[in-house]
C-alpha cells in the first residue's frame, strides 16, 4: 500500500489540527494558569500543521516527490505502540501512582525501542529516579500524584 508523500503529509497534517483542537477543548476546564501552556502548545501545533499543508502546495522540494511505503512490521508499527504504552501510562500515573507508573514506564519503554543493554539500564534508572523525586519533590514541592503506591 502506498501514497504519495504530499498526500500523506497533509493528511498527517489534518490529523495534527483534530488532535490538537481536542486538546485545546479538554485543556478549556484548567485554571488559567495551569491551561495556558497546553493552549499555546496546541495553537502552535496547529500553526505548524498548517505550515505543513501550504508547503505541499507552494513547494518543489525533491523530498515530497514519489510515495510513502507503509510498513506493517513491528518495526513500522513501533513509534505507535510506544505512543499507546504512553497513553497508558498517563492513566497509570493517576491509578498506581507516578514514581510506580514511571519505573514501569520506563523499562517497558526501553526494551521496546531495542535497548538490551540492562546493566546501563538500571545505573540509569537508579540515578534518574532518586534525582527526579529530590527535584519534583524536595525542591519544588510539586504534588504529583500518589495513586495506590508512591
Amino acid at each position: 500500500m502506498s501514497m504519495s508523500k504530499i498526500r500523506a503529509e497533509r493528511v498527517t497534517a489534518i490529523g495534527m489540527i483534530v488532535v490538537a483542537g481536542f486538546f485545546i477543548t479538554q485543556s478549556q476546564n484548567l485554571p488559567s494558569t495551569s491551561g495556558a501552556f497546553p493552549k499555546f502548545t496546541e495553537f502552535m501545533i496547529i500553526a505548524l500543521a498548517g505550515i505543513m499543508i501550504l508547503r505541499t502546495f507552494i513547494t518543489r522540494d525533491e523530498k515530497l516527490s514519489g510515495d510513502v511505503r507503509f510498513d506493517f512490521s513491528y518495526m513500522g508499527f513501533k513509534p505507535t505502540l510506544v505512543m499507546i504504552v504512553a497513553a497508558f501510562y498517563i492513566y497509570a500515573v493517576f491509578q498506581v501512582g507516578f514514581y510506580a507508573s514511571s519505573i514501569v514506564f520506563y523499562f517497558l519503554v526501553t526494551y521496546m525501542t531495542g535497548i538490551r543493554n540492562y546493566k546501563v539500564m538500571a545505573i540509569v534508572a537508579s540515578v534518574l529516579f532518586p534525582l527526579m523525586y529530590v527535584f519534583f519533590n524536595i525542591a519544588l514541592g510539586a504534588d504529583l500524584p500518589k495513586g495506590i503506591l508512591i
